[in-house]
C-alpha cells in the first residue's frame, strides 16, 4: 500500500534516520505500546541521521537537544493523513502483536503434537511410550517448525514396516533399502535410524541408543530387525579368550598371528583372565609385534583408525572382565577422538606413550608450556604418527613380556 504515501513521504522513510524510527516504532506495535505518544528513547541517532529525520520535524528540532517525541512526528504525519501506525504499516506491512504470535505458535506446537502422538498410536506405537518418546528424543525437529509431522511419518512407515519381535526378522539395510530406497537411510549415523533405535527401546524397556553398539543392535533387534555384524571389525594379536564362542575359538588358533575379529565373532559369552592389553591405532604396530615377538607379545589390539562398534564392544568387554588396558592413537586430532572412543567404554584406561610429554620430546626446540595434550596438539599443529614411535612401542612390549615395567 506505499501507492497511498505520498512520494516525498516515502523518500524521507527511506533515509537511515527515518528508518531507525520505523524500526522503534514497529517493535513498539508489536508489543502492544502506543505508537502515536510517548518518548522514542530507544532511537540513538547520529547528527546526520537528526538532520534526515528533522526533515520532516522542521530545523529548529533538529539542531535542539529534544529528544524525540511521537506526539511530534504523528502532528506532522496528520498534514498528510496518516497516522504513525498507518505509516510503518504501509511501508513495512502489516503488524502482528507480539502475544498474538506467541499465542498462534503455541496452538500450531500443539496440533503438531498432538498429530505426531495420532500418527504413532496409529502405526502401532502404545499411547503411553509414544508420550514419553516425544517428549524426551531431542533429535526431534522442534515444535511449531513444520517440520516434526514429516519426520514422524517417516518414523512411522518404518515402525509399519518392521515385522517386529517373535516374527521373522530382516536386516537393518534391507529394510531401509526396500523401504525407503537408501540401504543406509537407517545407519547408527543418521538421524532417522537414531529415532527409530530410540523409539524401540523407549516401547521394550530397554537401554536408548545413543551410538552403534550393543544398546542399538537390541533395540532393533526388539521390533525383528537385526544390524550387520560383519562390517564392523578389529585387529588383535595374542588375546587369550576363553569359552564357547567363536571368538575364543579364533583366538586360541591364532596364537602369534594378527587376526580380524568381526562384530559377529563376538557374538556370545566369552572371558580371559584379568591381564594387561595394550591397545594401538595402526595395523603396523601389529605386524611389527607379530614379527619381532611373535607368540611371546602381550595381548594387543589395534583399532585400525576410527574405533568400530566391534573395537569399542571388545575394550569394553575387556574393562569389564578387569583387564588393565594402556591405550594410544597417533598425536592428532583423529586420535584424540580415537582415544575418548576407548574411554567412554574403559573409564580406567590408562595411555600407552599418549601423553603431552611424549608429544613434546619430538619438538626439542618448541617453547610451550601447556600440559593439557589437546592444547599442546593445538599449539604445535604437527601431527606424529605411531609409526613414528614403533620402535618404543615394541620396547615396551618386550618388556612386558619379560616381566619388566613398561611404560
Amino acid at each position: 500500500m506505499t501507492s497511498s504515501v505520498p512520494k516525498g513521504l516515502l523518500d524521507w522513510c527511506a533515509l537511515d534516520g527515518p528508518s531507525a524510527v520505523l524500526d522503534v516504532v514497529r517493535r513498539r506495535a508489536e508489543l502492544g505500546q502506543s505508537t502515536e505518544t510517548g518518548r522514542l528513547g530507544a532511537v540513538r541517532l547520529t547528527v546526520a541521521q537528526r538532520r534526515e529525520v528533522g526533515r520532516l520535524l522542521g530545523t529548529t528540532w533538529a539542531l535542539s537537544d529534544r529528544p524525540l517525541q511521537l506526539r511530534d512526528v504523528a502532528a506532522r504525519l496528520r498534514e498528510h493523513g496518516l497516522t504513525v501506525l498507518e505509516l510503518v504499516e504501509r511501508v513495512r506491512g502489516p503488524i502482528e502483536l507480539e502475544a498474538d504470535v506467541r499465542r498462534t505458535a503455541v496452538e500450531t506446537a500443539d496440533t503438531e503434537d498432538a498429530a505426531a502422538l495420532a500418527e504413532l498410536v496409529a502405526a502401532g506405537v502404545p499411547v503411553a511410550e509414544a508420550r514419553t518418546w516425544l517428549d524426551e528424543d531431542r533429535s526431534l525437529p522442534v515444535l511449531g517448525s513444520g517440520r516434526r509431522l514429516g519426520t514422524i511419518w517417516e518414523v512411522a512407515a518404518v515402525w509399519c514396516a518392521a515385522p517386529g519381535r517373535g516374527a521373522k526378522p530382516v536386516r537393518l539395510a534391507q529394510l531401509a533399502s526396500v523401504h525407503l530406497g537408501d540401504a543406509h537411510a537407517l545407519d547408527a549415523d543418521q538421524t532417522l535410524g537414531k529415532l527409530v533405535a530410540r523409539l524401540a527401546a523407549t516401547v521394550h524397556g530397554l537401554e536408548r541408543p545413543t551410538r552403534g553398539g550393543k544398546a542399538w543392535r537390541l533395540a532393533w533387534a526388539a521390533i525383528g530387525i537385526l544390524c550387520d555384524e560383519v562390517s564392523s571389525r578389529v585387529l588383535a594379536l595374542n588375546l587369550h579368550l576363553t569359552g564357547d564362542s567363536h571368538v575364543a575359538r579364533l583366538c586360541r588358533e591364532s596364537i602369534g598371528e594378527p587376526m580380524w575379529l568381526t562384530l559377529r565373532s563376538l557374538r556370545g559369552d566369552w572371558t580371559a583372565e584379568p591381564g594387561t592389553v595394550f591397545v594401538c591405532e595402526n595395523p603396523t604396530v601389529a605386524e611389527a609385534a607379530a614379527d619381532t615377538l611373535g607368540a611371546d607379545c602381550p595381548p594387543l589390539i589395534c583399532t585400525d583408525g576410527t574405533a568400530t562398534t566391534a573395537a569399542v564392544d571388545l575394550v569394553g568387554g575387556l574393562a569389564a572382565i578387569g583387564c588393565d588396558l594402556h591405550i594410544r592413537a597417533d598425536f592428532d586430532a583423529a586420535g584424540l577422538v580415537i582415544v575418548n572412543q576407548l574411554l567412554a567404554a574403559a573409564p580406567d584406561a590408562k595411555p600407552w606413550r599418549f601423553d603431552t610429554p611424549t608429544y613434546l620430546s619430538h619438538f626439542p626446540s618448541a617453547t610451550t608450556d601447556v600440559t593439557d595434550l589437546r592444547t599442546a596438539l593445538t599449539h604445535l599443529g604437527t601431527t606424529i604418527h605411531e609409526e613414528t614411535l614403533l620402535e618404543d612401542l615394541l620396547t615396551d612390549l618386550r618388556a612386558h613380556a619379560a616381566g619388566r615395567p613398561h611404560r
